[in-house]
C-alpha cells in the first residue's frame, strides 16, 4: 500500500458538499415534531428510524461513490514505451580498383574522407561499418558511438581482406544482418563505391527487394576513369598484359538506388554529396527489440472494487428486483477500461499484442493506453494518436508523442516531447527521442534553403538570359 494514490483526486472536492449536506439531514432527520421523545410511541420512533436510513444510504453511498471517481491505485501494470530509433550501415568498396587515381591521390582516399565527413551527421541511433572485396566483412556493429568507427576507417585497404575480387552483394548481405540482429526491420544501407556488375546488382536487388531497408549510393570516380596503381607502384594488367583502365557507369547504380528507395550521387569537391546522402537517410526508424522490450508502469485504477458495496448499499432501494440486481452485480463484466479480473476480453488482446497480431489486439483492447500502443506496433500512428490525444498521463503523452513523429509531424512531436520534460525533466527517453526530432527538422530546413537558393539562382540565369 505504500504506491497507495488517487489517479484523479481533484474528485475528491466532491466530498465538500456531502460536509455540509450530512449534518443538515441528520439535524432534520432527528426532530420528531413537538412531541416529547418520552411520549412517542414506538411506531413513532421505528417512523423516525426509517426516515433516517436515506441519510445512513447517503453519507455511505456518496463518498464511496467519489472514492471511486477519484480512481484509487495501488497496483501497476507494464505497458511498453518506445524510442525512436535511426540505424544505418556504411558499406565500403575495398577492390582493387578503388587504387584508380582518377581522383585524387586515389579513389580509395577519397572514400575514407567521404565516410568521416559523414559520420559527425549521424549522432542519432546506431551506425555500423562494412568492407567489401571478394567477399562482406564487418569491421563494426551497430554502434551509437560514431568515435569508434572514426578511427578504424583511415586503416582500410584491399591489401587487409583475404579475399580479392568485388563482391558488393556480399557486403550488402552482411548490412542486412546487421540490422536484422539488432532487431531493425527498417535501416539504411550507406554504398561506397566505384561500380557495380550487372552480377552484383542482380543479387543486390533479391536481396533487398520485400525488405523496408533503403539504399544509398555514393560513386566514387570519374567517366573516363584511370589506370589502377597498386600500393607498390605497378600498374594493375589484364590476363593480356593490357593496362586496366577503370571507369565510371554510374547508370546501373543510379537505377539501383532508385529501384531501393534511395539516392546515387556522385563524388564532389564540396559538401553537396555528403549533404544528399545524409538527407536520404534522416528517416526516422522502427522500433527495435530492446525497444519492445522496454517498459514503463502505468497505475491501474481500482475504483471498478467499490462498485460492489455501492450494489449493497442501494438494493434496498430496489425492493422487490433487489436479488435480480445482485446476480446482475455479481455475473454481469463490469466495464473497466483500466483492468478487471472479469475482462476475458482484455486478457485476449494482450495475448494478441505477445503474439505480435497487433491489428486484432487493438480491435480487442478497452484501455486506451494499450489500444494506442497496439495501434503504434501494427503503423497506424494515425489511429494512435487519436486513441492516445485525450490521455493526459506521462506515459501516454510520451508514446503520442512517437506516434506523432512516426506519422512525419515533427513540430507537434517537438511540442509534446518539451511539455512532458517541462513537467518531468528526468525522462531520458523523452530527451533522446527530442534530439532525434530536432535533428530531422534541423536537415528539413537546411534542404528547404538549398532548394529556395536552387530556385532563386535559375531564376537568375534566367533573367540574364532574357
Amino acid at each position: 500500500m505504500a504506491d497507495f494514490s488517487f489517479l484523479h483526486p481533484d474528485w475528491l472536492l466532491a466530498l465538500l458538499p456531502l460536509c455540509v449536506l450530512l449534518p443538515w439531514l441528520i439535524k432534520g432527520r432527528g426532530q420528531s415534531g413537538l412531541i416529547a421523545p418520552h411520549l412517542q410511541t414506538s411506531t413513532e420512533n421505528q417512523s423516525a428510524r426509517s426516515h433516517m436510513l436515506p441519510v445512513i444510504l447517503l453519507g455511505t453511498g456518496w463518498p464511496l461513490t467519489v472514492i471511486a471517481m477519484a480512481g484509487p491505485s495501488w497496483q501497476k501494470q507494464q505497458l511498453p514505451s518506445y524510442n525512436l530509433s535511426q540505424a544505418r550501415v556504411l558499406i565500403m568498396d575495398m577492390s582493387n580498383s578503388m587504387y584508380a587515381t582518377d581522383l585524387h591521390p586515389n579513389r580509395l582516399a577519397q572514400a575514407k574522407y567521404k565516410a568521416l565527413d559523414l559520420l559527425p551527421h549521424w549522432q542519432e541511433g546506431t551506425t555500423g561499418l562494412i568492407a567489401y572485396a571478394g567477399d562482406g566483412y564487418v569491421v563494426s556493429p551497430l554502434t551509437q558511438d560514431s568515435t569508434t568507427l572514426a578511427g578504424l576507417i583511415p586503416g582500410l585497404s584491399p591489401d587487409i581482406l583475404p579475399i580479392q575480387g568485388s563482391n558488393a552483394a556480399a557486403g550488402i548481405q552482411e548490412g542486412i544482418n546487421l540490422l536484422k540482429q539488432a532487431g531493425h526491420a527498417q535501416g539504411d544501407l550507406i554504398l561506397i563505391t566505384d561500380g557495380l556488375s550487372a552480377k552484383e546488382a542482380e543479387k543486390t536487388t533479391s536481396l533487398l527487394t520485400g525488405t523496408d531497408y533503403r539504399l544509398s549510393i555514393l560513386a566514387v570516380g570519374t567517366a573516363q576513369g584511370a589506370p589502377i596503381t597498386m600500393p607498390d607502384g605497378r600498374l594493375l594488367q589484364d590476363n593480356q598484359g593490357q593496362t586496366v583502365v577503370s571507369k565510371l557507369h554510374p547508370e546501373r547504380l543510379q537505377s539501383l538506388a532508385r529501384e531501393h528507395e534511395g539516392v546515387m550521387v556522385k563524388w564532389r569537391g564540396n559538401d553537396q554529396d555528403i549533404t544528399a546522402l545524409i538527407q536520404a537517410s534522416s528517416r526516422i526508424g522502427s522500433v527495435t527489440q530492446a525497444d519492445k522490450e522496454k517498459t514503463i508502469e502505468e497505475k491501474l485504477n481500482g475504483g471498478f472494487w467499490l462498485l460492489l458495496p455501492l450494489l449493497l448499499i442501494f438494493l434496498p432501494a430496489c425492493r422487490k428486483g433487489a436479488a435480480l440486481v445482485l446476480l446482475l452485480g455479481i455475473f454481469v463484466p463490469v466495464d473497466h477500461p483500466e483492468a478487471s479480473p472479469w475482462l476475458n476480453q482484455s486478457q485476449e488482446a494482450y495475448e494478441l499484442y505477445q503474439q505480435k497480431d497487433y491489428e486484432k489486439a487493438a480491435e480487442q483492447f478497452r484501455s486506451p493506453a494499450w489500444k494506442g500502443a497496439a495501434q503504434y506496433q501494427a503503423g497506424d500512428y494515425d489511429g494512435a494518436i487519436e486513441t492516445l490525444s485525450d490521455l493526459t498521463d506521462p506515459q501516454s503523452r510520451y508514446n503520442l508523442a512517437n506516434a506523432y513523429a512516426q506519422s512525419g509531424k515533427l513540430e507537434k512531436a517537438k511540442d509534446i516531447y518539451q511539455d512532458l520534460l517541462l513537467q518531468h525533466p528526468e525522462n531520458q527517453d523523452a530527451k533522446a527521442n527530442l534530439n532525434t526530432v530536432e535533428s530531422l527538422l534541423k536537415q528539413k530546413q537546411q534542404e528547404n534553403q538549398q532548394g529556395q537558393q536552387g530556385q532563386q539562382g535559375q531564376q537568375g540565369q534566367q533573367g540574364q538570359q532574357g
